[in-house]
């Protein structure tokens, strides 16, 4: 029974994760922020938001037609990191339900439908 439990509390924290994801992405966009970063997965080529002088420059350089607004990139990029944890515990769900398939009450099926449909959608960017 353990394990329906934590499978359970484990749903339970992805539902209200992407809850987060939801209102977040809405306040990105609200906020004009939602192409803060021109590229994907990272943010004018780099991991991070580009913060010195020299970082700007260069991201400037690669970019020359987006202009750099690190408050709204910074937006984005804690949209796309939360985003991409929500992600990462989707896969945790979908391993839990069909490594303990045997012991749960519910379908594997749901959660691996999720995880494709997350996996499409940051294909998408």
């Amino acid at each position: 029974m353990i394990n329906y439990y934590r499978f359970r509390r484990l749903s339970l924290f992805a539902a209200l994760l992407a809850l987060c994801v939801v209102v977040l992405g809405a306040y990105v966009r609200l906020s004009d922020a939602g192409l803060g970063c021109p590229d994907w997965p990272g943010c004018y080529g780099t991991l991070t938001v580009p913060q010195s002088e020299a970082a700007i420059k260069n991201a400037q350089a690669i970019f020359p037609h987006s202009t750099i607004e690190t408050g709204k990139a910074w937006k984005e990029m804690a949209h796309r990191y939360l985003a991409g944890t929500l992600g990462m515990i989707v896969l945790a769900v979908c391993a839990f339900g069909w490594r303990s398939k045997q012991h749960l009450k519910v379908s594997p099926l749901l959660p691996s439908t999720l995880l494709l449909i997350i996996a499409f959608q940051a294909a998408l960017g």
